[in-house]
């Protein structure tokens, strides 16, 4: 017996809205009756030129083609893996903007569609007087929590206090992953935690700590414990209810000494997952050290194509750090440059593995000789000539070996990030703040880096990235001009 998919379904429903039969409907459209058939009755899933074709066919609106591609993608590559990939459509649009990354950014972070929740005022007041009373005594004392990281509570606490005080006392937060999620119906809870926790840490919150357990239980446990979230500090307790409405306080030194026991004791089965700093000289010792090894680059995600594979000669790498206001011999710039000269920079065999950067990313570099994201570090426009010749270059070598691929602004616009996904399927992220402060986060979580290696793979199925023929295009266009 067929069943129906949604798809399916709504192809069906759109062909009978046009008034036409199936045999109308390929006479007049040129498509292969069968092929729009089984379509139809759920029997066969066609391809996507097919579907583009059968859209303009039966004359729907662009909100209603929107719909049937998006029951189309679904139905092909099924729920969990579509709705990761939209989630981490979402993230990278977030933290790609340059406005996310810095301490201002702290005032965004409440409106951000991935913290949501309701809890009474009663609740907001006391977990804000928790913090105020560590920031105006003026010590470092930390604060230990359980709340859920898409909460709203706690990063609103970070958006009233931050601007009053300019800074915000030590968080450790420990936090559910869940060990299979593809086999939880709440399966992208990985990548929302994961999410949640990282866009404090790059708005400048680096003492903010977030630990992680395994569960198979995900994040529903919660509802049939007494007052299960809490925030501990040295001298006090407070519980919230699952609903986030009432609370229980205690400065009760036995009663606070067991929590805080207890917390010790959960935080010794809890792991970080990943490194972070904002020093640039630590940062490219944490990159410099993973090029040292076998681990080599999945996937690379910046504005500007890769340095390595943009780069012609010795000379390219003198020429980005010539006539900066910064003295040549600081560990940032050997550094850096000795990591661009390693010839374990460089991406895998596979054809599908590659580096994606920004249309506007590229014509930026080509029209004022600055790149974007780190590199842009106490930065001067390159020469109109060595511009040429890493352009030229480009081309010479065939798009960097076809690793090179220009993302459509419709995907995304830009990005000040450097994101790149290795073999391991660990994770490292390098931003710059508007303060030029660099900020890394290297991340090692299996599920989180297969999730978003499988984003970056498909962005060349999905027809997000322009064709070669169309990059050799835009990149001769640039030539041009220059």
């Amino acid at each position: 017996r067929i069943i129906m998919s949604d798809f399916s379904s709504k192809c069906r429903e759109y062909l009978t809205d046009t008034g036409e039969t199936v045999y109308q409907l390929a006479s007049s459209s040129g498509l292969d009756r069968t092929s729009l058939q089984r379509m139809l009755t759920g029997k066969r899933l066609p391809s996507i030129d097919f579907i583009h074709q059968f859209c303009d066919s039966i004359r729907i609106n662009p909100s209603q083609r929107l719909e049937l591609m998006e029951l189309y993608k679904i139905e092909k590559i099924g729920k969990e893996v579509y709705y990761n990939r939209k989630y981490i459509q979402e993230l990278l649009r977030v933290i790609s903007s340059q406005q996310t990354i810095s301490p201002s950014g702290f005032q965004r972070l409440p409106s951000l569609p991935f913290y949501r929740g309701d809890f009474s005022f009663d609740v907001e007041k006391k977990v804000f007087s928790l913090f105020e009373d560590i920031l105006d005594s003026g010590s470092d004392e930390e604060i230990c929590t359980n709340i859920p990281a898409n909460c709203r509570l706690l990063v609103q606490t970070f958006a009233r206090l931050y601007p009053e005080y300019g800074k915000l006392p030590p968080v450790i937060q420990i936090l559910p992953l869940h060990q299979n999620p593809t086999a939880s119906p709440d399966y992208n809870m990985n990548l929302e935690t994961f999410l949640c926790t990282i866009l404090p840490i790059l708005s400048g919150f680096l003492n903010y700590q977030p630990y992680y357990y395994y569960t198979q239980a995900g994040r529903d446990v919660s509802s049939y414990t007494l007052f299960p979230f809490f925030f501990i500090t040295k001298k006090k307790l407070l519980l919230l209810s699952y609903d986030m409405m009432t609370f229980v306080f205690t400065e009760n030194p036995a009663v606070v000494s067991s929590y805080n026991q207890e917390f010790q004791r959960i935080l010794e089965n809890s792991r970080r997952f990943f490194q972070q700093s904002d020093s640039p000289s630590q940062i490219l010792e944490i990159f410099g050290s993973i090029m040292h090894t076998s681990i080599t680059t999945n996937f690379a995600l910046e504005s500007h194509p890769c340095l390595a594979l943009m780069s012609y000669g010795p000379d390219f790498v003198q020429a980005l750090f010539k006539n900066r206001d910064v003295d040549l011999s600081s560990p940032v710039y050997t550094q850096l440059a000795a990591v661009l000269k390693q010839p374990s920079f460089a991406f895998t065999e596979d054809d599908t593995y590659c580096n994606y950067f920004t249309l506007n990313g590229i014509r930026k570099f080509a029209e004022t000789g600055l790149l974007d994201g780190p590199y842009s570090y106490h930065q001067t426009p390159l020469p109109v000539e060595e511009r040429k010749k890493a352009i030229q270059h480009l081309l010479n070598t065939d798009l960097g070996g076809e690793k090179c691929r220009i993302l459509k602004p419709s995907v995304l616009p830009e990005t000040v990030i450097h994101l790149e996904v290795l073999s391991d399927y660990s994770v490292f992220l390098c931003f710059l703040s508007e303060e030029d402060t660099f900020i890394c986060v290297y991340l090692k979580e299996t599920s989180i880096g297969q999730a978003l290696n499988d984003y970056l793979c498909s962005l060349a199925d999905d027809h997000a990235a322009y064709s070669k023929k169309e990059a050799q295009q835009i990149l001769l266009g640039l030539l041009e001009q220059l």
